[in-house]
């Protein structure tokens, strides 16, 4: 069967994820230490310096540490506030918080986004606000 113009998706899913590292070994090694995360490859050299991809254990998302000079994160503002750009989905929010916390990661208190889900926050080793998160949506 022809797929029409009007049936084609122009996209299929979120592609890739892009993080500053301002040290990329370290932020390589607290990924898969800390997190649980695995090196997809060795870490390779674009044309302004080194890059590494990494995804979770369940292996959904592509994360890419690319390494900065620059003293920058990818959060952002909202009212004054910085704010994080993206959220590891947790089957089990209470455990996750136990384990980075028993891990030596600072992370907030739990919080609820409504009446659906719940959620808190921690930073990577450059600074990077990352959200850990539940909600019936997942």
């Amino acid at each position: 069967m022809e797929v029409t113009e009007e049936q084609k998706s122009l996209f299929s899913r979120i592609g890739y994820l892009y993080l500053p590292a301002n040290n990329i070994d370290e932020t390589i090694e607290w990924y898969q230490n800390k997190l649980g995360f695995k090196l997809k490859a060795p870490k390779f050299q674009d044309d302004i310096g080194y890059v590494a991809v990494l995804t979770p254990p369940e292996g959904y998302v592509v994360l890419l540490l690319v390494e900065t000079k620059d003293h920058t994160t990818a959060d952002f503002l909202r009212d004054g506030r910085l704010y994080q750009t993206f959220t590891l989905n947790c089957p089990d929010l209470e455990y996750t918080h136990q384990s980075l916390k028993a891990n030596g990661i600072e992370v907030t208190e739990i919080m609820m986004r409504g009446e659906n889900a719940k959620y808190f926050v921690f930073t990577d080793p450059s600074g990077n606000h990352i959200e850990a998160a539940w909600s019936v949506w997942d």
